[in-house]
């Protein structure tokens, strides 16, 4: 799975209860093409205001707490 703000699926929307490994990319940049290629899904975490991306250490909490939520639910 990768973070992706072009992508059409919310991170709430995945099943995270499979095996699974998490991509994040830089704030300017994001996931490299080469790498969102070969990806399985694609999602965006979903924000109000006018920035378009969290820092890649509070996109990481929010993933792995997403991940936990879902795996003990």
């Amino acid at each position: 799975f990768a973070s992706d703000l072009k992508a059409g699926k919310y991170l709430f929307d995945l099943d995270l209860t499979v095996p699974a490994a998490l991509v994040l990319g830089s704030e300017d940049e994001g996931v490299q093409q080469a790498i969102l290629s070969r990806v399985s899904e694609r999602f965006v975490i979903p924000q109000k205001g006018g920035t378009d991306s969290f820092n890649v250490s509070v996109a990481a909490g929010i993933m792995l707490y997403e991940v936990l939520r879902q795996r003990h639910t």
